[in-house]
């Protein structure tokens, strides 16, 4: 019975790791907020990965149609980065269309 309440616990545990295991590129986008989280950390992983630091993360999600479009603001060195992203509503969040000015 001890070994059966410690393999539950341990599922329990490591469950959300194993959902989190799934490449995030391979996830359906199915809410606007949903869409807004990974705009935030699509546009920040870009500029880590030119060394750069953003902060003062700003944005707003509308409905277009059948589209989810993100405007969002950025800081870096002091200087309003702009951030735009699209997509298709139910497509998957690899399709997303990122401009940043």
């Amino acid at each position: 019975m001890n070994k059966t309440l410690i393999y539950v616990v341990l599922l329990t545990i490591h469950s959300p790791q194993l959902v989190a295991a799934k490449s995030q590129k391979e996830v359906y986008i199915e809410t606007a907020s949903q869409f807004q989280r990974w705009c935030k950390n699509l546009s920040y992983h870009y500029f880590r990965q030119k060394k750069q630091t953003p902060y003062n993360w700003s944005a707003s999600t509308i409905r277009q149609l059948n589209d989810y479009q993100t405007s969002g603001n950025w800081k870096v060195d002091n200087i309003e980065k702009k951030v735009f992203c699209q997509i298709r509503k139910g497509k998957k969040a690899k399709r997303t269309k990122l401009e940043i000015h």
